[in-house]
Parts: C-alpha cells; structure tokens; sequence
C-alpha cells in the first residue's frame, strides 16, 4: 500500500509538471468515456434493464399474421381473442387490451387522459401487482359493472398528490362515474404512455363470429412453464390449420396466429440502431485512447534518462511498469469524472433530441449499472493505453540514455508503436465516417420524400369530447359545426378540418368487403387506414384530388355514405380506372356501404419511410366519433400564432372538452423521423470527433518524427537538399501511414455496411459515393495534418540543427 501511495503522490507531482499533456489527455478520454456512458444510458434503459414484468422473457404479443399479403402483426378480434384463451397447451394466460382517450372533469381545469381498456386477465399475464388496493375481476367485464378504474402512479401522483385516500374515490370521466380500485407500482406503464385502465367489457354483438373480422385487440399472453417460443409457433401453426378446417371465414386469406417477444414489440425497431451506435462510440473511444497512447509514447521517450537513473539505483522493471500505470490510470480516473458528467449533460440531451420516438424512454437515466459501467470503462480505457507505454519506457537502453544519447532508440520500437497506432485512429475513423455519410445521406433522402401533403403552415391539436355530453352523431356534429364556424372566423386562419388520426402518428386499420366482389380462396386484401375527415381537411392539409370530387357538407347524416379513396387503394383493386362509383364497407358494426366518389394522390400519412398503404377517407359527419384531431391552416405560414385564438374558441363552446397536443405539422413530421435524424447526428459526431483526434494523432507522430529527425535535417538541407526536397519527405511519411489507414478502414467499413443494410432508406449499403467521398475526405485532413509539420521541418536552419547535436 505504501508503494501505490508513493507511486500515486510522484504521478501527482509529475503529470502536475505537465499541465498541458494532462489536459489534453484528460480532455481526449473525457470525450470518449463520456459519449460511450451516456450511448450506454439509453441502451442499458430501453434494451437492457428488463420490463418491470414477472419472467419477461415468457410474455408474447399475439397478432394476425397474412404472409402472402405481408402482413403481419395485425390486431384481434374478441372472437379470435377467446380462441387464444382456449390454448391451454401454449399459454397458461391470455389477456387483451385497447386504448383510448378520456376526459377527466370535475377539476379546476379539465384534463386529457389515455385509457386503456383490459380483460381481468391482464396484469395477472403481466405478473404485476397493485401497490395500492386491488385487481380487476371477471364480473367487470361486463357492461354496467365497469365502472372501475386503476391508475398508473404517475397519474396518482401527478392528479392525486399520491394521496393513499384515492381508493374509493369517484372520478368522473367523460362525465361517467367510475371508481379508483387500485394504483399500479412505480415504473408499470404498459402501453406507454397510458394514464389509467378500465375493464374491457365488449358486446355480445361483437363476440359473434361474423365480427371475426373486426379486429381492434391487442393480445398478449405467456407462455406455459417449459414451453418456448419455438414450440408454441410450431403448436400455434397446428392450431390455425384445426380452425381453418372448423370455420371456412378463418381459413379465407390464409390467416396464421403470429408470435413476438413482448420486449422486442416494446422496443421496436430501435433495437439495431442503439447497438450500431453503442459500437460506434466504442470506436471513438479506441481513437481517443490511441491519441493518449501516442503522448505516452511520445513522453516515454523524453523520459528515458530519468527511467534510466531509477534503474541505474534499483528499480526493476516490474516497479517502473507500475509506476507508468499509476500515471496512465490517474489521468483515465479523472477524464471518467470529467465523462461522467459530460454523460450526464449529453443524456438530457440524447432524450430531448428523439422525443417521443424513442421506447421506454422514461426508464433512461444514469443508475448504478451506468456508474459500473463508466467506472469499467475508465480502468480498461487506463490499462489499454497505459500498458503498452509502460512496457515501452521500461525497456530503456541505460548506456545510451546515461551518455544522453537516447535519441537513436526512441526512433525504434516506440516510433513504430505510434505509427501502428496512428493507422489505427484513421482506419476507425474512416468506419465511423462512413457510417456517419450513410446515415447522413440516407436521412437527406428521407427528408427529400414529398409526403403528399403540405406541412408548412398547418398548427394541429388534439381534443376528446366527453362521452355523456357528446354521445350521438348529432351532438357530435352540432359540437363541431360550431367549433369550425368559430376557427374559420379568427383572423388570419384560411381553413380547418377535422380528423380522427393526424398524419405520421397512431393508424387505425380495418379489413373490408368490396359489393360485388368475393375473394378468391387464396386472395388476402390488405387492411385499409381509415381516416374520418370533415369537408375542409383535405384542402387544409394539401391533399390533391385526382378524380371525382372531395367530400362534402351533404355528405351528412341521413345520406348516402361517401368515401374517398387513394390513389393505391384504387390502383390496386381497380387496376382498369372505374374505381369511381364502387361501394365498399369496412369491417366494423356501425358501417355500411359507401360509395365512392373520389379518389387523391396518394399521401404518406402512415409513414414516411414504408410503403404507401390503401387509405380510406369517412365523412366524420357519417361515421361520427368522439376522438378528434384539428389541422388550422394559417394565412401567413405562422401556425403558433393561432394556438391563443384555438384555446379560446373551444372554450367558448364547452370549457369542459380539453384541448392537447397543440404542435404545428411540420413538428410532427420532424418527429416520425426522430430515431433516424438522431442516428445521422451521433453517428457524424462520432465520425467527426473521431477524425479530430486521429488528425492531431497523425500531426503529433509526425511532428514528434521531425523533432526526433532534425539533425538527419539539417545535414540533408546542408548537402544541398532544397526545402521542396524535406517537405516531399515528411509528406510522404504522413500520407504513408494515412494511406495504410484508409486502406484499412475501407475493410472494416464493408463489414460495417453489411450491418447498417436493413437500417437505410433509399441508400444502398455499398454506396459508392459515400465510401469514395469520405475517404477523399479523410485524405485530404490526413494530408493537411501532415503538412503543418512537413512546413515546420522546411525552415531547420541546417547550422542550427548541427551544432545542437
């Protein structure tokens, strides 16, 4: 203990002596510990740390799935839900849910809150618990015994003030009574984002087989003991070939029961990007610690008469090696802390930058296994630069360095450590570049996508009429002729429409029947996305129309149903043209047949970066529905300014509807793209960050080269070399050793691009231009780091350089 402590007090003393080497180490591992820390944040919060959910690795999501169609993971019915529950050799339960919106009164200030709606089994399939009172029961499945509630605890302690008194307490929701039966423990949100359940309690209507088709459940379940996915999915294929045989509406389309881990349909398809980006600042780190590594070298070098004068009085080997490391993890100890909190800034500043795009979210924060981690990372990162230095100083030649003449063997061994460590840094440089242009290139491909409507302009809102207040078609309209009379009358406001879905956000899907038309025995049709708009929302939001005519006012109540239809839609069941006129219904209870009677462009109101999808657009007026969406288009392009005047409106014509997720479009449009447009950001930070160091890496093995050459200099210059002469000789040196780096980097690269392929849109993985591109770009700096020293090496003055040695 003694011998660390004297070995800790002189690398005090000695990296003190030093200031500016220790800063700019120090500074060079902060950078790299600090970025790998807060990368790990995220990862170790959304794929790493497990669902607060008993034996996590047992729970499914259960879908439809209709391969020959390509889709997949589609939604349940209640008929197809119960045949789930009767699979007792795969499942040992079986729970469904929907979501939904409320309205929650009696408060000074109304409030918005996601519901979601759940079998009795559900948060026994999850294995959780309440922390607070109790369960639902089978007998408040049904309608009339419903009216209970659980709340997550984030709503009992945002709306209750986490007030143990609320069980027992009446909440009054969409000015319905409903009483608070149990509060769930910390950190239990599933979906996320939900405020509070309420039992599923469906109709006997749709419980009947010819609603097999109406298909608005999400089912999980977990598996039996001893039963793995593999098995349940060979036993799930067994049992869709028994209910195809049973019942021939099953067996149209082709219709097998899916299988996915509850996590992976949690975590989305964020998963291969935040494990490319935890491997890209990997990178960075090893770039960094390689520059570190080089100034070690460098300073080994310059310290090889002092090593020589403790071995001369006793020293072995094994005491300078320690004595090197002590050095090396000091100054890794202290970037970790100065990381730590850089990794603490750049996580607030990670989440602020994906939004809501990114899953669990809410679970990302710098916990005991971050800390572990950054502490692991900073030792390794001290060993892996320190040790090799170390060995290096240790082996110094005592004659050489006692008569001072150490220049001679510092060129050797430790010249070409630094050189190999130098084509290290650029090579993975070049890999994190590359990944930065395809990423980079392929978001600007992305942002180059006409979405078929006109973002700019638009201010969107959300709000959901209460029940009770609103609950029929004609109070719904009444409530929204008056609210569109009141916004088309602000100044300033050129048109506004009604919607149940805003573009680029949530989907509601829905299979449908075409009059006329049966499908063949091995035909599917894909489910179409329904959209319920008012007369003014497709020329608010910029759709155009092809043929026929958009909807209008007499497409109300009491007439004949109307429908518009996208250009895919009709192209793909339509291939002739005569799409006009045709009458389909969807597959739900309240809906009959339309006709339709116009068809538009098609517009990516799903997704920007998937294919176009057959969409449906409903009068609101004929459909009806209590969940709206506004879209205001603004005279002058300034949509923020109209947020006061909406507010006001609506509380002029009820002060009990709330009004929520208030964001222009083009917000919203920004924010489907978030997980893509982060990946393009970190990974050019990564990328540049990286190419920095390995810059100052090359300048520095360089110039410490011309340094330790300056006499070879002066007596070349002195021969009659002219400068041009020295400066194509120390050019040559860098570009060498860049040259060997790019080569290699370009390797490792094409194995890099193998990994990103299914994570690109509309770039392919081998892009030429991008790999030429950056390595034309890492030349060119590579090449302008070596020329600042090759400069310096033109001007030895060759008397100069003689006589000093």
């Amino acid at each position: 203990m003694e011998t660390f402590l004297q070995d800790l007090r002189y690398a005090l003393r000695t990296l003190g002596k030093s200031p500016g080497f220790t800063l700019v180490a120090v500074l060079a591992l902060a950078l790299g510990i600090g970025a790998n820390s807060a990368v790990f944040s995220v990862v170790n919060g959304v794929l790493l740390r497990p669902p607060p959910f008993a034996e996590p690795d047992r729970l499914m999501d259960v879908s439809n799935d209709f391969g020959r169609a390509g889709r997949k993971g589609l939604s349940s019915s209640v008929v197809e839900y119960r045949e789930y529950a009767e699979l007792p050799s795969v499942f040992s339960s079986v729970a469904a849910f929907a979501d939904d919106d409320v309205t929650l009164t009696g408060v000074d200030t109304p409030q918005h809150l996601r519901v979601v709606e759940a079998t009795a089994t559900f948060f026994p399939t999850l294995g959780v618990r309440p922390a607070l009172g109790r369960d639902f029961t089978r007998d408040e499945e049904t309608a009339g015994n419903d009216r209970v509630v659980m709340l997550t605890h984030q709503t009992w302690r945002t709306h209750f003030s986490q007030d143990p008194g609320v069980l027992g307490r009446t909440l009054q929701l969409d000015g319905e009574p409903y009483t608070v039966v149990g509060v769930l423990p910390r950190g239990v949100t599933y979906p996320a984002g939900t405020d509070l359940y309420k039992p599923f309690a469906p109709s006997a209507d749709l419980a009947s087989e010819d609603k097999r088709d109406t298909r608005f459940l999400e089912v999980i379940a977990r598996l039996k003991p001893g039963v793995t996915m593999e098995t349940a999915a060979t036993d799930l294929a067994r049992v869709s070939q028994a209910l195809a045989r049973t019942h021939p509406k099953y067996a149209q389309g082709k219709r097998t029961i899916g299988l996915k881990s509850l996590e992976d349909e949690v975590v989305g398809d964020v998963r291969g990007t935040l494990w490319l980006l935890l491997g890209a600042v990997g990178f960075v780190l090893l770039v960094a610690c390689g520059s570190v590594a080089n100034l070690l070298l460098a300073r080994a070098a310059a310290r090889e008469r002092e090593v020589s004068i403790r071995a001369a009085l006793g020293a072995g080997r094994g005491r300078l090696v320690a004595q090197f490391l002590t050095e090396s993890l000091l100054l890794s100890l202290v970037g970790g802390a100065l990381g730590l909190l850089l990794a603490m800034w750049g996580t607030d500043v990670l989440l602020a930058l994906v939004g809501e795009s990114l899953p669990r979210a809410a679970d990302v924060s710098l916990d005991t296994r971050s800390l572990l981690f950054t502490g692991g990372v900073s030792l390794l990162s001290g060993l892996l630069f320190g040790l090799v230095p170390a060995l290096q100083a240790s082996r110094a030649d005592l004659n050489a360095a006692m008569r001072g003449n150490s220049r001679g063997t510092a060129g050797g061994r430790s010249g070409r450590l630094r050189s190999g460590l130098v084509v290290g840094q650029v090579a993975f440089a070049l890999v994190l570049l590359v990944g930065a242009g395809l990423f980079g290139r392929s978001l600007l491909v992305l942002l180059s996508v006409d979405p078929g409507f006109k973002p700019e302009g638009v201010l969107t809102a959300q709000l959901s009429l209460p029940g009770t207040s609103y609950d029929t078609p004609e109070r719904q309209g009444t409530f929204q002729r008056e609210l569109l009379g009141r916004l088309q009358a602000l100044p300033g406001v050129e048109s506004v429409g009604f919607t149940n879905l805003l573009p680029l956000g949530r989907s509601m899907t829905f299979g449908f029947a075409i009059d006329g038309r049966t499908k063949g025995p091995d035909e599917v049709w894909p489910a179409v996305q329904l959209r319920t708009v008012s007369p003014d929302y497709p020329r608010t939001l910029g759709l155009k129309l092809r043929e026929g005519r958009l909807l209008e006012e007499t497409d109300g109540p009491g007439a004949a149903w109307a429908v518009l239809i996208n250009k895919t839609f009709a192209d793909g069941y339509w291939p002739q043209g005569n799409a006009l006129g045709q009458r389909l219904r969807l597959n739900r209870p309240d809906a009959q047949w339309a006709t339709v009677v116009g068809i538009v462009e098609d517009a990516r109101e799903w997704s920007l970066d998937k294919p176009m999808v057959p969409m449906a657009y409903y009068s609101l007026a004929q459909l009806g529905g209590a969940n709206l969406a506004l879209a205001i288009r603004s005279k002058a392009g300034n949509p923020e300014s109209l947020r006061g005047g909406v507010e006001a409106a609506l509380r002029e014509v009820d002060r009990n509807v709330p009004l929520f997720g208030v964001a222009p479009l083009t917000r919203l449009v920004d924010e489907s793209i978030g997980s893509r447009r982060l990946a393009a950001l970190l990974m050019g930070l990564f990328g540049g960050t990286a190419l920095l160091l390995a810059s100052l890496g090359l300048a520095g093995v360089i110039g410490y080269s011309v340094a330790q050459r300056t006499r070879e200099m002066g007596i070349r210059m002195a021969l009659g070399a002219a400068k041009s002469d020295v400066l194509v000789l120390v050019l040559r040196q860098g570009v060498k050793l860049a040259g060997l780096g790019v080569l290699l980097g370009l390797g490792l690269s094409l194995g890099l691009a193998h990994l990103l392929r299914t994570l690109l849109y509309g770039v392919t993985a081998y892009d030429p231009w991008t790999f030429a591109g950056v390595a034309a770009l890492l030349s060119a700096v590579a090449l302008l780091a070596t020329w600042l020293p090759a400069r310096r090496a033109t001007r030895v003055d060759p008397i100069i350089a003689l006589r000093a040695d």
